[in-house]
């Protein structure tokens, strides 16, 4: 039997929630601690043990899900049959403990084992909102300033792109890659944060922001603010599980023609996965209650009356976020506009919906949600309003000190979260992660009772040959399922040869790939894998 050491990520749970459950009226989430694996390989059995604490004690929802990719898919739930304290009601305590059978995990490697925690009581969406921390985007930008150019600003701009992926790591979210070559030997790199979403993983809400700058700008504004917008997004929303997945994204080179966002959405989004809206945050902190702060583009009173008479009745004041969207994303700017005004009533917010893909307005098109358009996924720009608020837009005065209101950008930043966790269904409860391997299955290190080994047929793809050696056993039980662990085929094979080779009738119609074998008996079970082409 071996201890496998764990990491885990989770509510944090320190004197700061202790005051907060002293002092709140309201239902605080559970929290998981101390959890642990132990894997006994020849009983294949794996022992999750864990502490569920929640301080009204609600009865909870415990669900276990377990990754052969370091935890960007969740998919092998299904093979690994639980019992224990999961489900729903699980009372909450100490010293909880989740056995499972782990004999298909036949794939050598590293194994991620999720375990969440859910009381089914509703979430205070409003107090975490009031978490998004001013001081923090402060600080924050201190560090992202700066030249962040392919040439101009190389090292800063990677140097940023490292602190991107560090604080996805750090939250626990599957933090990736997508790079790709650019001229002059420049290797482009988009920084990616997921979490799967408990249910409907293939479900996917996006937020995101470029991280380059122009060779000549430090790009505070531009798109500094956007950066630390998403950082927060990131840092507050991964504490709590959601139905549907999160996705944060740092893109590369949008100053170079949008090829960043480009790529992704043409080559980085996985098959199957559902885009259920996208939050991009082009340039989020420059304020202005001053008249005529604020220019618009020409036409713009003719494209879009209601919002030119919006800004105009304002005396053109740069005093607000305008939220655009194309008409296939008119869902996401009703939610959007909905949860500034619920949850942050401070915020103005100015509403634009562009026909089509919005070539009648090509300066509503100059940012990473462009693309989501043109591939007819649902995406917004957030945007300050760039050149036609922020005078120093593209040029060595894009500072922080003095130009950016930290206030009206934590605003902006609130009313996404708002917005996000609603549409990907956030939940009342905690998650944590925890690892055990898989040391090749190495067969000869666990104890058969006899010699026994299958194979396809190569001329007949539904008969499985079965070979046996030296076998003292009378009769086994054969559990026959595909690679996701769905169960397809069993029988009980009496009598079973001591030696020798017998034919196994699958039924007709099996698809080629990858099979798995176990075979059962009175003590002891053994999993074999087979290939089928």
């Amino acid at each position: 039997m071996k201890l496998i050491s764990f990491t885990r990520r989770s509510l944090g749970v320190g004197g700061l929630l202790l005051l907060t459950l002293l002092v709140s009226a309201q239902n605080q989430p559970p929290t998981i601690q101390n959890l642990t694996a132990t894997v006994n390989w020849p009983t294949n059995t794996l022992t999750i043990q864990y502490d569920a604490l929640d301080a009204e004690g609600d009865p909870l929802d415990i669900s276990l899900e377990v990754s052969n990719n370091g935890g960007k898919t969740y998919l092998l739930t299904s093979t690994v049959p639980a019992s224990g304290h999961i489900g729903f009601p699980v009372a909450p305590g100490t010293d909880r403990i989740i056995t499972c059978d782990v004999s298909l995990l036949v794939t050598p490697g590293t194994f991620t084992v999720r375990l969440v925690a859910d009381d089914r009581q509703p979430f205070d969406l409003q107090a975490l909102v009031n978490e998004v921390d001013s001081n923090r985007l402060r600080e924050n930008l201190r560090f992202v300033e700066g030249i962040r150019h392919r040439t101009a600003g190389k090292a800063h701009l990677t140097a940023v792109a490292d602190s991107l992926q560090q604080l996805f790591t750090t939250s626990g979210l599957f933090t990736e890659e997508q790079t790709f070559a650019h001229t002059g030997g420049y290797t482009g790199r988009n920084v990616l944060g997921t979490f799967p979403g408990t249910s409907t993983a293939a479900k996917v809400v996006v937020a995101d922001a470029h991280y380059d700058s122009v060779n000549n700008a430090p790009g505070a504004d531009d798109n500094g603010s956007g950066t630390v917008g998403v950082m927060e997004l990131a840092r507050l929303l991964s504490r709590y599980p959601t139905k549907k997945s999160l996705r944060f994204i740092g893109f590369d080179l949008e100053e170079a023609g949008l090829i960043g966002s480009t790529r992704y959405v043409s080559t980085g989004i996985p098959a199957g996965e559902s885009i259920e809206g996208v939050f991009n945050f082009e340039m989020i902190g420059f304020y202005s209650n001053q008249p005529n702060s604020q220019q618009l583009p020409a036409g713009f009173n003719i494209a879009f009356p209601a919002a030119y008479n919006q800004v105009s009745n304002d005396g053109f004041r740069g005093n607000f976020i305008t939220n655009v969207g194309n008409t296939t994303s008119k869902p996401l700017i009703e939610l959007y506009a909905n949860s500034a005004a619920q949850y942050v009533p401070g915020l103005k917010v100015v509403s634009v919906e562009v026909p089509g893909n919005g070539q009648i307005a090509p300066d509503l098109r100059r940012s990473d949600h462009t693309p989501f358009w043109e591939a007819g996924r649902q995406a917004l720009m957030l945007t300050d309003g760039a050149n036609f608020r922020n005078t120093c837009y593209h040029t060595p005065c894009d500072t922080a000190e003095d130009k950016l209101n930290f206030q009206f950008m934590s605003q902006v930043v609130k009313a996404t979260l708002a917005a996000m966790a609603q549409l990907a269904e956030i939940q009342h409860g905690d998650w944590a992660t925890t690892t055990f391997k898989n040391t090749v299955r190495n067969q000869e290190a666990f104890t058969r009772p006899c010699a026994f080994s299958l194979s396809s047929s190569p001329k007949e793809r539904d008969v499985l040959n079965l070979f046996t050696q030296d076998c003292p056993l009378q009769q086994v039980g054969l559990e026959f399922y595909d690679e996701r662990g769905v169960l397809i085929f069993q029988q009980d094979i009496n009598p079973l040869p001591t030696e020798g080779q017998m034919s196994i009738f699958l039924p007709t119609g099996l698809m080629p790939g990858m099979y798995l074998a176990k075979f059962s008996w009175t003590d002891g079970n053994w999993t074999e894998r087979v290939i089928i082409r």
